[in-house]
């Protein structure tokens, strides 16, 4: 059975920093040539939709900015569609003010659906003079140049009482260089600051999906998963019900997914993105 739409990760899949994975390029301007709807989506929330797709762009791989899902969308997405219900009189769905914690993609993503986002800096500004602003919900995704008074102003404001949403909770950061900590690792340094936990919505989350596949306006089987972490990109889209394939260019290997448990296992191990062109009629 060909497939109709493709759910790309980035990191370690499409790229990794600054250059193409092997074969990543090829491989998916050929689906797209045969008509496959692909939208690229990323737990990775710092840098804004239109960012990604300027990369992609560069690598040989034309894209636009709806063509793109970061976690820190599907953050507001779930933030938005509970604002909905508010309106609808459910009080308990009200994000009221959201402080935004990460890259400039995490509150850009706020703002796209009206919801009113405040950086760490101005609410660091504002207890510093005597004006303490109210935090709501606290929306924490990776940024290169998070800070560790960032990190304070996300705890202040969860043990003030306020909702805590994370984008993702990846360890890592696969780049040029090797895996550096990810959004995980500094969501950990404020839970085990406030002793809270957050709520995830990027992959292996449902949410994620849920938004992913709204957007490409597909059923689940007929979408593929590439992604190269059994956990967070294969684990969660077969619990969503799409199909699903790991590339073995980035994190996961061949071994890996042998001794995975069959909730973990892909559909189809490749090395390449190109191996995969049967599911789209290129043989």
């Amino acid at each position: 059975m060909t497939i109709e739409g493709l759910l790309c990760d980035l990191d370690g899949v499409v790229y990794r920093g600054s250059e193409a994975c092997p074969g990543a390029v090829e491989g998916l301007t050929a689906a797209r040539r045969a008509g496959v709807r692909v939208l690229y989506m990323t737990n990775n929330a710092s840098r804004p939709p239109q960012a990604v797709a300027d990369h992609l762009s560069d690598l040989g791989l034309p894209t636009s900015a709806a063509d793109v899902l970061g976690a820190s969308q599907v953050a507001a997405s779930v933030l938005a569609t509970r604002k909905v219900e508010l309106d609808a009189g459910d009080r308990a769905g009200d994000p009221g003010v959201v402080l935004a914690v990460g890259g400039p993609g995490v509150a850009l993503a706020l703002e796209a659906v009206g919801l009113p986002a405040v950086l760490p800096e101005r609410t660091r500004a504002a207890a510093e003079g005597g004006a303490p602003l109210t935090v709501d919900t606290v929306v924490q995704g990776y940024g290169a140049e998070v800070t560790a008074l960032d990190l304070a102003e996300a705890a202040y404001a969860i043990g003030a009482g306020a909702a805590w949403i994370a984008t993702n909770d990846d360890a890592t950061l696969p780049t040029q260089r090797g895996l550096a900590p990810g959004n995980g690792a500094l969501v950990a340094a404020v839970a085990h600051a406030t002793g809270a936990t957050p709520e995830v919505v990027g992959k292996p989350h449902r949410a994620a999906y849920d938004v992913a596949l709204q957007r490409l306006g597909l059923a689940p089987g007929r979408c593929l998963m590439i992604g190269d972490r059994l956990e967070t990109d294969i684990g969660g889209a077969r619990a969503a019900g799409l199909r699903t394939a790991l590339v073995l260019t980035g994190v996961a290997s061949r071994e890996d997914a042998d001794a995975a448990p069959e909730e973990l296992r892909p559909d189809h191990v490749v090395g390449t993105i190109p191996e995969l062109g049967f599911l789209w009629g290129d043989s």
